[in-house]
């Protein structure tokens, strides 16, 4: 088995769409943004851009902290070399966590809504049992490309990504040139918003997630060619190519559907591609549906990819067993560390169906990885002036300033999570509450440990000189 990955083959283009891709740009444009327009309403464009603001400042933070540090385990990376082995170990089973649910969540996209779209839309009736082998072949599928190297599947992302980008623009230029008269610029204002203004911070707190994997770039930090600059670079581009697809789409779509409608928007099934078959026709329909699911398949790439690295890198520091370091000799990608957590992704899509139902369990890995990532991401923004300190570099107020800001913010976001409270959505806090309460144990009981090694280590040594 090699024992590296391979080194600096990844360009800007690969790197970049790999955070693009991962926000699942066509799935979350065409149905996902339903949890936004539930609250922001017509004014969901105005809750796009505060959300984008927000993921902007954030990709920032992410920027200078990768302009030290980079390596395969992404945050995990980050964190630990700002706030050492005992937090970097807590937050690394954290991101673990982040890791499996969201690719049970993307696989249940699949498994869940395929069936209840074709349904719903075209009438097509299929067996109950279908979502089984749909959970399954999406997860296989995003390993299986994965698996097969590095270069290939970005190339793959790169090309996918750019096209389910490409369709929805398509659709909602079509929608927004062909009926001129429906452009306004008031849904950028509080004018279609009941709610006010905390109608338009719920409606950023469920965009946000939307936008959820712009930092997924962060674990190639050992195949991306000059990746301390790029790494970085990568993330705050994927943030405005996100940023900019995310306001168009909330716009399109808003005023397409009608403004003062939006809250029959939030409550459809998958209100893009309804529109497109209302307002454009059947052909259009088809078109937008195919790169739903085309979006959701890219997207289990992408974390398949970023979760058999970050088990790499915490398989190489000891904290997960020695076998999930190996990388395969041809492929040289982490094989068996990839496929053991795509295996208990589906065993978690599995079993959050069985005791929830099929939106149950939907909803269950949606918030588990959600509440996850969000953890993560403020431990990460955090250790940027700590990682400065040990770089001996001057800090500087806005180095303090902005990371405190910005998980500020996500802590009210984390907050939000809580607003629909419903049997999921227990069950998924708890279940996120006591794998933290095991990722802390497990984190103190093994810094201890090394301290005492270390002291016994140190002692020995003194015998010795002594001797």
């Amino acid at each position: 088995m090699a024992k590296t990955l391979r080194r600096n083959v990844l360009n800007f283009r690969e790197v970049m769409f790999q955070g693009v891709a991962a926000s699942a740009p066509a799935g979350a444009a065409v149905a996902t943004m339903t949890g936004s327009a539930a609250f922001a309403l017509g004014s969901l464009p105005l809750a796009a851009v505060v959300a984008f603001v927000i993921v902007f400042l954030n990709a920032v933070i992410i920027r200078k902290i990768s302009n030290h540090v980079a390596g395969p385990g992404g945050y995990y990376d980050y964190i630990k070399s700002g706030f050492g082995g005992g937090v970097g170990s807590f937050s690394g089973w954290i991101y673990i966590l982040y890791q499996i649910a969201a690719l049970a969540f993307i696989s249940l996209s699949i498994a869940v809504f395929v069936p209840a779209l074709l349904s719903y839309i075209y009438g097509i009736t299929v067996p109950s049992y279908l979502w089984i082998p749909l959970l399954i072949a999406s997860a296989a599928f995003g390993y299986v490309v994965s698996f097969l190297g590095i270069k290939g599947s970005l190339r793959y992302v790169s090309v996918m990504g750019s096209l389910e980008i490409a369709v929805v623009v398509f659709i909602g230029l079509f929608i927004i040139l062909s009926h001129p008269s429906i452009n306004t610029a008031s849904v950028f204002t509080l004018k279609y918003d009941s709610y006010g203004v905390s109608g338009i911070a719920l409606g950023v707190l469920f965009m946000y997630t939307a936008f959820s994997g712009f930092g997924g770039m962060t674990p190639l930090g050992e195949e991306a060619r000059d990746a301390k600059r790029m790494i970085g670079n990568a993330v705050v581009f994927s943030s405005i190519v996100l940023g900019i697809f995310f306001v168009f789409a909330a716009y399109a779509f808003t005023v397409g559907w009608g403004p003062a409608n939006m809250e029959s928007y939030a409550n459809n099934l998958v209100p893009g591609i309804k529109l497109a078959q209302v307002d454009i026709g059947l052909w259009a329909a088809i078109l937008i549906t195919i790169f739903y699911i085309n979006s959701i398949l890219t997207d289990n790439v992408t974390f398949s990819n970023s979760v058999a690295r970050i088990t790499l890198s915490m398989s190489r520091d000891g904290i997960l067993p020695s076998s999930l370091s190996k990388v395969h000799d041809r492929r040289r990608t982490p094989h068996l560390a990839g496929l053991v957590m795509v295996a208990a992704a589906v065993l978690i899509g599995f079993l959050s169906v069985e005791f929830l139902g099929p939106f149950g369990g939907f909803l269950f890995t949606g918030v588990l990885s959600t509440l996850a990532a969000l953890l993560v991401h403020m431990i990460a923004n955090l250790s940027l002036p700590a990682i400065l300190r040990k770089k001996g570099q001057r800090i500087g107020l806005p180095n303090i300033a902005l990371p405190v800001a910005v998980t500020a913010i996500l802590i009210y976001v984390f907050y939000g999570t809580f607003i629909s409270i419903s049997p999921p959505v227990i069950a998924a806090s708890l279940s996120f509450a006591a794998w933290a309460l095991f990722s802390a144990v497990y984190s103190y009981v093994k810094g201890r440990n090394a301290k005492i090694s270390e002291m016994a280590f140190n002692e020995e040594r003194a015998e010795a000189v002594e001797d």
